[in-house]
């Protein structure tokens, strides 16, 4: 699965079945990063695309040294199955 950045349009993006798949984002306060929308086509749903977006971003918060808010509620059901994550928390 190729991931893509469009860091103009905020998000990161995979051509999946049924369309594009996203992990929208916006900077938060102290620069943080807010992911506050992750949408997945629902034929590619429960193949681990959601998941893999997730990852994707917080590579980049990880490479800018930032923490994440978790607008977003799968987002935030993502950080509670993955608690050894919970440090990249704002």
């Amino acid at each position: 699965m190729e991931i893509k950045h469009d860091t103009a349009g905020k998000k990161f993006y995979v051509n999946v079945e049924g369309g594009e798949a996203n992990a929208f984002y916006r900077r938060g306060p102290h620069n943080s990063l807010d992911i506050y929308s992750v949408v997945v086509p629902v034929p590619a749903r429960g193949k681990n695309v959601a998941d893999q977006l997730v990852r994707e971003a917080l590579k980049m918060a990880r490479a800018e040294n930032v923490k994440v808010i978790p607008t977003c509620p799968y987002v935030a059901r993502w950080f509670d199955r993955h608690p050894e994550e919970k440090n990249l928390l704002f």
